[in-house]
């Protein structure tokens, strides 16, 4: 796949408003004659997405602010997200730049809209590769502005191809709600017309099912705006969808017979453990988190070696092209998460740390531990730290999307049972993942949380004798109960031992505990954590989910001072975005401030 050769399609200057000035290559007729013109405008968009702009953005807005992350060692120095980790908004900020999404929004706009003219130009582009070619790019558009709707609420919205600025139509924000529900619709309009898979790329560190937008990939991002927007049976149906979809090709390209030491998928089906919930017999396909005798599977397949795991729903590649050999690399995670192969205390490490609460609270067995036990494989995969086998445990740097690999072992005269052995490279060639089954997994448990009820029984005088969970509540505890129980290092299913107690987990309260409990575990440094704590704030419309969890880093603001209203928790519109639309007010709680407007956006 030559990505870099189209890179430069459709592309337009730093500042520009919205991107939609100048377009040259992308509004000239002579482009738009041949279905090659419109493969390369589609590739394009994964490039644009590649950028390091982008990747920047759905860390920071996605985690930066959460309580799994706390300054690197070298955060001071780079002064936006030094100021973002310290809760210290402003409108000069470069993350509230929002160019690099709009570019990928506008130019699938453009496609949308001159694919039917490609086709009466060229009968080789069929009538189904038009309604393809579309729904992709109605998903990453979809995708963008959802990015764009937790990290502002309100926005511009519009779906009409800009290509010169006589195109320019008035773009006020308008409600967030509001393009959510417009983006469920849009891809339930077209998540038929998709690919269910591509051919085969012959790059083996390639390929389409993952770094392509398929229909498993619609059905995700689907069954994240339904869960958003409160729509939780939706949520559930769609989740439903690509878990059948990732059973059926499990069946078709693995054996069914449950091998727990190996490295490939194996069945999950719970039946050979103590708690079983018969409502849901097939199982879950997903890797056991050991191989052979050591541990470190899960994290070797999903974000070590060739990447693009059986698991993996969507994500972005970064990698050799197969032909000439330049390579796209991952700058951002580089520098934001490190790069461990330096020595440690060689300015090796990134802007963005470990919470060290994270760090010592499985050492020190503290209550609420947010990882339950010391046998969960997900404590020692996400940690990086050299001092670990000293039994130094102060402080972690984050693997994931750095570390080529790792191996764990069962250890003696340690704190903790098991050290880890990290594989590290100098090559920022990690894959960002947007979509993997886990998550698909925990975001259905989470809208069957929502839809369950308990069931309360009463004596005759009106007296609750006890208390119960409906199947909704007993669904989504098993879905739970499963992605724990594959990170759990006790390789024989009958030695419950250190399995998730699921009779700690009787009403709906705590199921909601969990379940976000889990989805921090499961899906840590990933960009998903600020987003999960914000959907919480944006059902009870209210701050108080992140208010009792965060705090500003390195500051000497008071936690109590901070999230004190809905609007803090969504990110300023840029100044020079404001000053350039006439349509756009900056918000009413960050005011008119253009402080600190001595440094430019980068955005």
């Amino acid at each position: 796949m030559a990505l870099a050769g189209v890179a430069c399609l459709g592309l337009a200057s730093c500042g520009d408003f919205l991107v939609i000035e100048p377009k040259t290559f992308v509004s000239e007729d002579n482009f738009w004659n041949e279905k090659t013109d419109v493969q390369q405008m589609v590739t394009g968009l994964y490039v644009k997405m590649q950028n390091d702009a982008f990747i920047r953005r759905c860390v920071v807005w996605g985690e930066t602010r959460c309580d799994n992350i706390v300054q690197g060692l070298n955060a001071s120095t780079y002064t936006n997200l030094d100021r973002t980790l310290k809760e210290d908004l402003l409108s000069s900020n470069e993350f509230c730049g929002w160019t690099t999404f709009y570019d990928v929004i506008n130019n699938c706009n453009i496609i949308i809209t001159r694919s039917d003219e490609v086709a009466e130009n060229d009968p080789t582009f069929t009538p189904s590769d038009v309604l393809a070619t579309k729904a992709e790019c109605t998903f990453l558009r979809s995708l963008c502005y959802f990015y764009l709707v937790r990290a502002f609420k309100d926005i511009p919205y519009y779906t009409v191809a800009i290509q010169s600025d006589d195109d320019i139509p008035a773009l006020p924000a308008i409600s967030g709600d509001i393009v959510v529900r417009n983006l469920i619709a849009d891809l339930e309009a077209c998540v038929g017309n998709a690919l269910k898979a591509y051919p085969k790329d012959s790059n083996s560190r390639y390929n389409s099912n993952c770094n392509r937008a398929t229909q498993n990939a619609i059905y995700a991002l689907l069954a994240d705006l339904c869960l958003w927007d409160g729509q939780y049976q939706k949520c559930v149906d769609y989740c439903q969808k690509v878990i059948d979809a990732k059973y059926n090709q499990y069946m078709e390209e693995y054996t069914n017979v449950v091998n727990m030491s190996g490295g490939s998928p194996v069945l999950f089906k719970n039946t050979e453990d103590t708690y079983n919930f018969n409502g849901i017999a097939k199982g879950f396909p997903l890797y056991p988190c050991f191989s052979g005798n050591t541990y470190g599977n899960t994290f070797d397949q999903i974000f070590g070696g060739n990447q693009n795991s059986f698991e993996s729903i969507f994500e972005l590649a970064f990698t050799y092209d197969g032909s000439d050999g330049n390579y796209l690399a991952n700058a951002a995670m580089a520098a934001l998460y490190g790069n461990h192969f330096s020595s440690e205390g060689n300015n090796g490490e990134g802007f963005m740390a470990v919470d060290e609460k994270i760090v010592t609270d499985i050492v020190n067995n503290t209550n609420g531990s947010i990882f339950e036990n010391r046998y969960d494989v997900r404590y020692y995969e996400n940690l990086y730290n050299s001092k670990f086998s000293t039994n130094e445990y102060t402080e972690a740097y984050i693997a994931k999307y750095v570390n080529t690999g790792v191996t764990i072992e069962a250890s003696t005269g340690l704190t903790l049972p098991f050290k880890p052995t990290f594989s590290m490279s100098t090559l920022s060639n990690r894959n960002f993942i947007f979509y993997r089954l886990t998550d698909v997994m925990l975001m259905q448990a989470e809208a069957l949380i929502e839809l369950g009820s308990e069931n309360v029984t009463y004596d005759e005088e009106g007296n609750p004798t006890s208390t119960g969970i409906d199947d909704n509540l007993k669904r989504a505890l098993y879905i739970i109960w499963t992605v724990n129980r594959r990170s759990n290092m006790v390789p024989n299913t009958s030695n419950n031992t250190y399995a998730l107690d699921v009779n700690k987990y009787s009403t709906k309260a705590s199921l909601e505990e969990l379940v976000l409990k889990e989805r921090r575990r499961e899906l840590m440094f990933e960009g998903k954590r600020w987003f999960d704590l914000l959907r919480l704030c944006h059902r009870d419309k209210n701050t108080e989910a992140i208010k009792n969890r965060v705090s500003a880093k390195g500051s000497s603001t008071s936690s109590n001072s901070l999230f004190t209203n809905y609007e803090s928790l969504f990110w300023p519109y840029h100044k020079e975005e404001v000053r350039k639309n006439k349509d756009l007010n900056q918000k009413p709680y960050y005011g008119s401030d253009d402080e600190d407007g001595n440094y430019a956006s980068t955005n």
